[in-house]
């Protein structure tokens, strides 16, 4: 994750769950925060997860149009398929004091993500075409 600049987007979190929700500001999570895939042979699918993102915007950049990505590449950097995309307009709530970053979080469900191989992988957030986060995971073959 970025070091926190007041004037540019980092993430305060970035990670896959088995099932996850951003509602009222908060995430709702279980399973989260795993960093390997087992599958008894490949081509193989994973059924379904989540991808949350929780983006610090600088108070600077409120009340404008923000574009986001998330994609999964493997090792040598080769997107593997996945690509969604989504935009987000935030404005300071009522409490917040003047210059306040806003907290964003986003909750992203994803059905039937195709694995070739197994391999190392990594998803990688980008805001307004910039890399905030990047979560590496092993996808292997067991047994």
């Amino acid at each position: 994750m970025n070091d926190w600049d007041p004037n540019s987007f980092s993430a305060l979190g970035f990670f896959p769950a088995d099932h996850a929700a951003a509602e009222s500001g908060k995430v709702y999570a279980s399973g989260a925060y795993w960093g390997t895939l087992h599958f008894p042979s490949f081509p193989a699918v994973l059924p379904s997860m989540a991808l949350v993102a929780v983006v610090q915007q600088p108070f600077s950049a409120a009340h404008a149009d923000h574009e986001f990505a998330i994609a999964l590449e493997d090792a040598d950097g080769k997107e593997q398929g996945l690509d969604i995309r989504g935009s987000f307009r935030a404005a300071p709530g009522l409490e917040s004091k003047y210059g306040e970053p806003n907290v964003i979080p986003i909750s992203v469900p994803i059905y039937g993500l195709p694995f070739e191989a197994p391999g190392d992988f990594a998803f990688v957030l980008l805001v307004d075409g910039v890399e905030l986060a990047r979560y590496p995971i092993h996808v292997v073959q067991s047994g």
